[in-house]
């Protein structure tokens, strides 16, 4: 009853019959005496005994609960009213003296609206009848009743509950039937999945979806004829197998997959999972093959003719463009068929700095006007002239930062090229040489000359190859030129003692010995070679021609003696490499004969080809070195005698050896028949070493040489037909 007392407390406070609002209690009820109920007709609450009427109030109530029961006369038991709704009927249930009712008062305001909750007439044996607030409806259970909205809130709710009956078994069957397993006919990337269990459909797409998407994309670099090929999964593009799946309806709990499921499945696209990271580095190794340099127009000259070539312009793969390509059609926003095939992918291109534009204008305005005619060099009264010829191999044109061609002269290439022309010009000048004199070196002084300014012939070439006619003049003033070797510097060298000699000799037989070896010794003799100078008897010998002072010889020719300009001017070879050999200076090349010449020191002997073979060693002293010749010519029947000595300071000691001859090889028999042909006797050929071994002269190994020869045999030739053909000439 306390829950009720409560609710009635909340109503909307209604005035009772002492003038008081209804459930407030009267000050005076506490001072009222314990038989004032019964003058109300009321019993207490203790008093109350258990009957018919002895229900609550609310059950007396027509429409305050089902069961309707009412007091015999029809009213209400005031009694009952009063425990029910003890703040409308206070006054009366605590013996308040008895007043007659107050007759209504016309209201002289409005008409109030009515109150949420209906008044309840209550009436007691002996007093008039009062209108009491209804009471708010109990909570179900209560023993209170429930009026009309109650009643529909229990149909809507037996309704709602009904609907999610029938929702709850429809999905259980709905689940029964598609929950287990995807779609039926549900493909991925053609692949059949529909009717499988997830599991099932994810071991399947990993069996068969490589073969489908993984087939290499053919990436087409822009408009270029480059192509490439990327593996998706090499790149870092996959498929995202599991996400796939839970894409396709289906196979789970979800209500809306399951609805799907009923209706059957259709082509479900793979869901594409990518490295970024891989396929940036993928199409950046792509990039590093593929991309090219943009290439300048440029102007050369050959053969005083003006040379182009045009510009090329560069490439270079968008790598951001090829990545998004490739994602937007590898399942993406643009995706593809598969396999995908051909993809264009983005292409950036870099101009050169120098354009056709550029290139036309200085073939005009340049290039060809320098190469209409020669330039005069003007040096006081003399000039020489230099063709086109020769300009243009000094003469190059270069971009600047603008991309404007622009050119250069290199004075002193052109005057390296002009030697000739310019020793014309003033007076050439003489470096110190060395020479000996009386068995004793002697320093031949140095002279100055008089040649121009070299370093300004370039530049005054240059302002002259854009003018015409007269105008083609490049004015340079004359100056005086300094030795290379000035006398002093000669006489620092050390050039003082012999430090090596190597003497041959050749039978009187052969007079062109005489003549090939003693212009060979001539042109040799007097070698001044400053340290780190290289000698080369080919390129101090020159070509052997008769216009050079040689006559024909007998040389080695496959292995056989033949007649040739300059034999025998590998005597001379062999004497000055043997004495150099024996100096320890540096062997640069030489080549021991084919055959071997017991004249000569075996595997330390050098001959000559022009053209082929060279015999060349370098001063790798800290000293001056001049090779020295004396040559004798055979007469009658004295032999002929070639010395070479080194003269030098002593830097080196020296050891040379040879090992044992092995690996002999025999020679063949060749029968000649020939109106040219000599006869030679043959002889063994074999293999040797030779040893060399350099000290400084403190002791300290600097060179350690072993160097292996083979030498061929010498056949034996016979001047005649071979016995053994039986004379026929028919072979």
């Amino acid at each position: 009853m306390t829950d009720k007392q409560t609710n009635a407390s909340d109503s909307p406070p209604e005035a009772d019959g002492a003038g008081r609002p209804a459930g407030a209690e009267s000050s005076n009820d506490a001072d009222q005496p314990a038989d004032t109920n019964a003058e109300a007709g009321a019993a207490g609450p203790e008093e109350t005994p258990p009957s018919s009427n002895g229900r609550e109030a609310s059950e007396s109530v027509p429409g305050r609960n089902e069961s309707g029961d009412e007091s015999p006369d029809g009213a209400v038991d005031a009694r009952n009213a009063s425990a029910a709704v003890p703040g409308a009927l206070g006054s009366a249930a605590a013996g308040a003296p008895s007043q007659p009712p107050t007759p209504p008062q016309q209201s002289t305001q409005p008409e109030q609206p009515t109150p949420p909750q209906s008044a309840i007439a209550v009436q007691s044996a002996d007093q008039p009848t009062e209108e009491v607030p209804a009471v708010p409806a109990t909570a179900p259970g209560d023993d209170g009743g429930s009026d009309k909205p109650s009643r529909r809130g229990r149909k809507a709710a037996i309704i709602v509950g009904l609907v999610v009956v029938v929702l709850g078994v429809a999905y259980g069957v709905t689940y029964l039937l598609a929950g287990g397993k995807l779609a039926q006919n549900a493909t991925v990337a053609g692949i059949e999945v529909g009717g499988l269990t997830p599991a099932e459909a994810r071991d399947r797409l990993d069996a068969e979806l490589p073969a489908v998407v993984d087939e290499p994309i053919h990436l087409h670099l822009g408009e270029t004829d480059a192509m490439y090929d990327v593996v998706p999964s090499e790149a870092g593009m996959g498929i995202d197998v599991p996400a796939t799946v839970a894409a396709v309806p289906g196979g789970s709990a979800n209500p809306v997959s399951l609805v799907k499921a009923l209706f059957g499945g259709d082509e479900v696209e793979p869901r594409p999972e990518i490295d970024p990271d891989r396929l940036r580095s993928s199409l950046e190794g792509i990039a590093e093959q593929s991309d090219t340099e943009p290439v300048n127009g440029s102007v050369a000259f050959e053969d005083g003719e003006v040379v182009t070539s045009e510009p090329v312009t560069g490439t270079s793969l968008d790598v951001d463009g090829a990545i998004d390509v490739l994602s937007d059609a590898f399942f993406g926003g643009e995706a593809r068929e598969m396999p995908i095939g051909d993809l264009t992918v983005p292409v950036d291109e870099n101009q050169p700095n120098v354009t056709e534009a550029d290139l036309s204008e200085a073939v005009s305005e340049f290039a060809e006007p320098a190469m209409s005619g020669p330039v005069t060099v003007v040096a006081g009264d003399e000039s020489i002239e230099l063709p086109p010829e020769m300009i243009g191999q000094s003469l190059k044109l270069s971009p600047n930062e603008n991309g404007a061609l622009q050119p250069e002269l290199d004075g002193e290439k052109l005057a390296e090229l002009a030697d000739d022309e310019l020793a014309e010009l003033g007076q050439e000048g003489k470096d110190a040489t060395i020479t000996i004199e009386n068995g004793e070196p002697v320093v031949v002084p140095a002279e100055a000359g008089q040649g121009i300014e070299k370093s300004s012939l370039g530049d005054a070439v240059l302002l002259a190859l854009t003018e015409d006619g007269d105008g083609r003049r490049a004015e340079v003033e004359m100056v005086d030129v300094d030795p290379e070797l000035t006398t002093e510097g000669a006489e620092e060298l050390g050039v003082k003692e012999v430090v090596a000699e190597f003497t041959t000799t050749f039978p009187p037989t052969k007079e062109y010995r005489n003549v090939n070896i003693g212009r060979a010794a001539e042109l040799i003799d007097n070698t001044f070679l400053a340290p780190g100078d290289e000698f080369s008897l080919n390129d101090i010998v020159g070509e052997r021609t008769e216009a050079n002072g040689f006559t024909s010889g007998t040389i080695i020719n496959g292995g056989r003696l033949e007649s040739s300009l300059g034999g025998g001017v590998s005597q001379v070879a062999t004497t000055a490499f043997h004495a150099a050999f024996q100096a320890g200076l540096e062997d640069v090349e030489h080549w021991p004969h084919s055959i071997y010449f017991s004249r000569y020191p075996i595997a330390q002997e050098a001959t000559v080809a022009w053209g082929a073979k060279d015999m060349r060693f370098a001063n790798d002293t800290p000293y001056g070195v001049l090779v020295d010749t004396e040559f004798t010519p055979s007469a009658g029947q004295d032999e002929g005698v070639l010395t070479v000595r080194i003269w030098s300071t002593e830097h080196y000691e020296v050891e040379t050896s040879v090992s044992e001859r092995s690996n002999f090889t025999s020679p063949q028999t060749i029968y000649d028949t020939g109106a040219d042909c000599e006869q030679q006797a043959g002889s063994q050929g074999f293999d040797i070493t030779s040893y060399r071994k350099v000290w400084t002269l403190d002791g300290e190994l600097v060179k350690d040489e072993a160097d292996p020869w083979t030498y061929n045999p010498n056949h034996q030739v016979i001047c005649g037909p071979d016995p053994d053909d039986g004379g026929s000439d028919d072979d």
